[in-house]
């Protein structure tokens, strides 16, 4: 069948035969489905646009997306944090002592990447386009670049008093390696005896949280860091709404105020008022 045979009619028989449901629980998730008819919807414009289709005149996969059920964002509790902190400390201290790399080596490297992941809740792939000229350790703000936005957008962050000591470490030490200007600033080849990469990627972060999460017996990913600072910034929506869109540079509105999960026993005190 060619791409300008395909009709509305073909695409919903395909996505009933293949999303998850009671009759088929281990197909697609609604997400994934979206995610498939919002690409080749993409694709099916681009040859209608330069009339590539044929005959064909309308977008097939247009209008067959699904609701998706809204769950819960998946945050850190407290002492998952505060585990994979002295996890981190404890191996930072035995690398000192001991001269020798550590479970989680460079610790003190992944040190300063959990907790910029914990005090500003940036994206990972806006952590690795952030460069050394992005840091202004005197006006003590971090400028996060449009290349590495989801929303390929430029946004400055105030550093935190408790993180700016450990982006001055990371500081001095990429100018001791020699860094560039232009060059990627948490790059954990410049100081691993593990690593040989020009670039840090996405596949090394997730390496070392998947050994991070097996030390803490919890799931840690730097997305779930920054669920967990939407969500606590979210505990007061009337007060926090526009600062917290701010902070996690959300181009639409909605999508911040997805983080607002009240607790139960807010909910309960509001209820007793009546």
């Amino acid at each position: 069948m060619l791409p300008s045979m395909v009709t509305q009619y073909d695409v919903v028989k395909w996505r009933n035969n293949i999303i998850r449901s009671p009759a088929n629980p281990n197909g697609v998730a609604e997400t994934s489905w979206n995610n498939y008819a919002r690409h080749l919807s993409a694709l099916y414009n681009f040859g209608l646009e330069r009339r590539l289709l044929g005959a064909c005149d309308a977008n097939p996969f247009k209008g067959v997306r699904v609701r998706e059920p809204r769950k819960p964002k998946k945050i850190l509790h407290p002492d998952v944090v505060g585990l994979a902190r002295r996890e981190l400390n404890n191996c930072r201290i035995y690398e000192e002592a001991s001269r020798k790399p550590s479970s989680l080596h460079p610790a003190w490297f992944w040190e300063v990447v959990v907790e910029t992941f914990y005090f500003t809740g940036i994206r990972l792939n806006q952590l690795l386009n952030i460069q050394a000229q992005h840091v202004d350790l005197k006006r003590c703000v971090l400028v996060g670049s449009a290349e590495g936005a989801k929303n390929h957008a430029e946004f400055i962050l105030p550093i935190p008093d408790r993180l700016h000591p450990l982006l001055s470490c990371l500081m001095s030490q990429a100018f001791r390696t020699g860094i560039g200007a232009n060059e990627q600033l948490f790059n954990v080849n410049r100081y691993s005896h593990r690593h040989r990469r020009k670039v840090m990627n996405k596949s090394q972060v997730s390496h070392f949280f998947d050994r991070l999460s097996e030390v803490c017996g919890a799931r840690v990913t730097p997305h779930r860091f920054r669920h967990t600072l939407g969500t606590d910034l979210m505990e007061d929506p009337e007060r926090n709404l526009h600062l917290t869109q701010q902070i996690l540079a959300h181009s639409d509105i909605r999508s911040t105020l997805e983080y607002v999960h009240p607790k139960t026993e807010t909910l309960r005190q509001l209820l007793n008022q009546r």
